[in-house]
């Protein structure tokens, strides 16, 4: 566990490379900090050496024979030391907070970006509450070190080397016998942070599986009132809730011993210099002001070892934080090369066949050609590999077998970002963000012009509820849009889908959260807005696809019929049965409707 902890430490230093020059200012103003820190002790030392040798103290030996001018360069050079004292705290705090700040906001924008650009598989398999308490606690964790942690270790080996330097000038045996227990005490240290560091990793996870459960809960709230689940909702919370106190409390039990363990060092070390220290001072091998110092520098000098404790529970909270954070930096991203088209409007299926991983492929063998400005259709029950369908259309996935070209290019040798400009893609799951009307329907078309935006929202059968709204176009839509109805979060969605104007349209069950009014009013505009476009359809109710050009009947991941509404109604197959099924009417066979 110390190796990984190590491992991720270093990796984190890695990410940061770009800042040495920062951080070794700050850490300059940190050790100049830190010296100046021991001064003090020494000025001590010399003031009670002048008052009681006075005519043999050390500043008469520099030829200051008088006591008053003595004791006024004591103080002059007393407020001097906490002068440039606090200019040097002052210094490397602002530093050093400001890199912290510079820093927690760089990495989770990188951690973010990164989480952005990774492949939909990758992403699928991260758990949201999981990635909030990444982005957000332990980052904040490493803001924390950087802004407190780094100062302290390079406080920790100032004082010590500086104080231990000073010890065995003025009394080494004195010296030798004070950081005799310093080996146990290294030891300690070493072994609560080999308990502390798995514990510490283990309050990581579980907050981020109460993050998750938390998160769940609250996104399905409507679920969870609608079926009198809250007792059932609220016992998980408590489950989860519990795991992470036990995991706290478990880290918190090592972590409140380790300090009473250590500071008996701080006794032996502080005994042995009063008792041993007074021992030379009566046998007048160690002047008063020498002896004066050293009492007042020997908890200076083993205090930080007990303050190590505290140092290394911040090390094991950062690399805790780090390993969860860097392997969200490896996930796998997107990829494609930098060429961009025009697209025409023309799709090919080239015996496309995929699968997840080692599961059954989903896709067998599918060949089709769809041409431009036409409007198609896939149907089939669920599962019959729709959705997946559209995943490789839009380049989430790529086939496992076969190739899909857009118009003569195929889809692996074709820049991503500037394909999915040019398809304009509404989800069976509306989703709405923050802010205006108008905005959402702009979104990822932000140069969008009010006349484009209300062009589309016409289009979807939107404009008439918008203008009905306190402020229409400008009504602000709060999280996830939840002051709208469903079937009015579907057309924004669809408006979304058409401002852009769109080479290709895909409609992913889009109509199916609407009343029939309005899925009448859609079908209407659908000649309007797939003129001039290729259109594909996704549709479980057959009446949406009825005037389509031409229909794909899916089952089982393949193409078992295709043709017009008339055709297909006239094979009496199993998109006949589909329809029949549809309308109430009696299936003329056994044609088996589900995969």
């Amino acid at each position: 566990m110390q190796n990984q902890a190590l491992h991720s430490f270093f990796q984190l230093l890695r990410c940061i490379r770009s800042w040495r020059k920062d951080c070794a200012i700050a850490a300059l103003y940190s050790f100049l900090s830190k010296c100046i820190d021991v001064v003090p002790e020494i000025l001590l030392g010399l003031a009670i050496n002048t008052i009681v040798e006075r005519e043999k103290s050390w500043l008469a030996r520099l030829g200051l024979t008088s006591l008053a001018t003595q004791m006024l360069l004591l103080g002059l050079l007393t407020v001097m030391v906490y002068a440039v004292g606090s200019l040097f705290e002052y210094r490397h705090s602002i530093r050093w907070w400001s890199l912290a700040q510079r820093l927690q906001h760089d990495f989770r924008m990188a951690t973010f970006k990164h989480i952005q650009r990774s492949t939909i598989p990758s992403f699928a398999q991260q758990k949201t509450g999981n990635l909030l308490s990444i982005l957000n606690e332990d980052i904040n964790q490493l803001e924390l070190f950087f802004e407190e942690g780094i100062d302290s270790i390079i406080g920790f080996f100032c004082s010590v080397l500086l104080t231990s330097v000073t010890f065995f000038l003025l009394a080494p045996k004195v010296a030798l016998l004070v950081v005799l227990p310093l080996p146990l005490v290294i030891y300690g240290n070493l072994f609560f942070q080999g308990k502390l560091g798995p514990l510490y990793l283990t309050v990581r996870q579980e907050a981020g599986a109460l993050e998750t459960r938390l998160t769940n809960s609250l996104l399905g709230m409507f679920t969870v009132k609608s079926l009198v689940a809250e007792r059932l909702e609220a016992t998980k919370v408590e489950k989860a809730s519990r795991a992470y106190q036990e995991a706290n409390f478990n880290a918190i039990r090592w972590h409140a011993l380790v300090s009473p363990v250590l500071r008996f060092a701080v006794l032996w070390g502080f005994m042995v210099t009063l008792l041993y220290g007074g021992f030379f001072v009566v046998r007048g091998q160690l002047d008063v002001g020498a002896y004066s110092t050293l009492v007042f520098l020997a908890q200076r000098l083993l205090s930080p070892f007990v303050n190590m404790a505290e140092i290394m529970i911040n090390f094991q909270r950062v690399t805790a934080s780090a390993a969860r954070m860097l392997p969200l930096l490896r996930l796998p991203t997107e990829s494609s090369p930098d060429r961009s088209i025009q697209l025409q409007g023309k799709i090919t299926f080239s015996s496309v066949s995929f699968s997840y991983q080692q599961h059954a492929p989903i896709l067998n063998q599918l060949s089709f050609s769809i041409l431009p400005g036409q409007t198609v259709a896939f149907v089939g029950a669920t599962g019959a590999g729709k959705s997946t369908l559209l995943k490789l259309l839009l380049g989430f996935h790529f086939p496992t077998a076969g190739e899909i070209f857009f118009d003569t290019q195929e889809l692996r040798t074709l820049s991503l970002e500037n394909l999915r400009r040019q398809i304009g893609f509404v989800s069976q799951d509306p989703f709405l963000f923050e802010g205006t009307i108008a905005e959402n329907i702009s979104y990822g078309f932000p140069a969008a012009t009010q006349q484009q935006i209300i062009q589309a929202a016409k289009n979807a059968a939107a404009h008439e509820f918008i203008m009905h709204l306190p402020q229409g176009y400008d009504t602000w839509i709060e999280e996830r849009g939840q002051v709208l109805s469903v079937g009015q979060k579907q057309r924004l969605t669809i408006a979304r889908a058409l401002v852009q104007d769109p080479a290709i349209l895909i409609l992913d069950e889009a109509t199916s959260a609407v009343d029939n009014a309005t899925e009448l009013a859609i079908q209407q505009s659908l000649a309007r807005i797939s003129r001039g476009r290729t259109t594909l359809l996704i549709a479980h109710r057959l009446a949406t696809v009825k005037q389509v050009d031409h229909i794909f009947v899916l089952k089982q991941g393949q193409i078992i019929e295709r043709g017009t509404h008339e055709a297909l109604l006239q094979r009496d197959g199993f998109y006949a049965n589909l329809w029949k099924l549809q309308r109430g009417e009696h299936l003329s066979n056994a044609t088996l409707l589900t995969d």
